[in-house]
């Protein structure tokens, strides 16, 4: 019974990042190296509209590092009792005709709503890293470390990544629809 129970439990535990169930939370405000995004500049896949240096963001970094905003209100930081602060440029005001504080909260609860995060520049809209072989370490150790800011709350476990994989296996009409889309596009009429 104990090899049962330890069965269930080893595929049943988180075990790695899996791509169709990621969210990509762990790109939210990310903390990238000052060299990194001019290194990069042609896999950039969001807009920037500001970014803030935040010095050494780790004690081992021998970098500054940057937090690039690609929504029109930029986080800067945490206060002291960890709530998220934010700013927003002036031209972000003029654009978006912001005239109080009030006008300023209705918009970033909006994007709270509609779930439009911070994300890192380089993560695609189905949640795909443009840059994921030459990522920098703080995206490497990602998950690697204990704590509960280092822990990815869309981490699959092996029998979820198996369901998924037999599913896609089976899906007779997503194949047929996707095979349909190639021919269409490898051999359908230009309108």
């Amino acid at each position: 019974m104990p090899k049962i129970t330890s069965l269930k439990t080893y595929l049943k535990s988180p075990s790695k990042c899996f791509i169709p169930k990621c969210k990509a939370r762990c790109c939210i405000n990310a903390p990238l190296p000052e060299d990194f995004l001019p290194k990069h500049k042609d896999k950039v896949q969001r807009h920037i509209f500001s970014a803030v240096n935040m010095g050494q963001n780790d004690p081992r970094d021998t970098y500054n590092s940057v937090i690039y905003s690609t929504r029109p209100i930029t986080f800067i930081g945490f206060d002291e009792t960890g709530k998220s602060l934010y700013g927003i440029s002036k031209e972000t005001m003029e654009r978006y005709q912001l005239k109080s504080m009030e006008d300023i909260e209705r918009l970033l609860m909006s994007f709270e709503e509609q779930k439009i995060y911070n994300y890192c520049p380089f993560i695609t809209d189905y949640a795909r890293c443009s840059v994921y072989k030459e990522r920098p370490p703080i995206c490497r150790e990602f998950g690697t470390m204990p704590g509960v800011q280092n822990v990815c709350p869309d981490k699959a476990s092996r029998i979820e990544i198996l369901k998924f994989n037999i599913k896609s296996f089976l899906d007779i009409k997503g194949f047929f629809r996707d095979v349909k889309q190639i021919l269409n596009a490898k051999f359908g009429k230009n309108t």
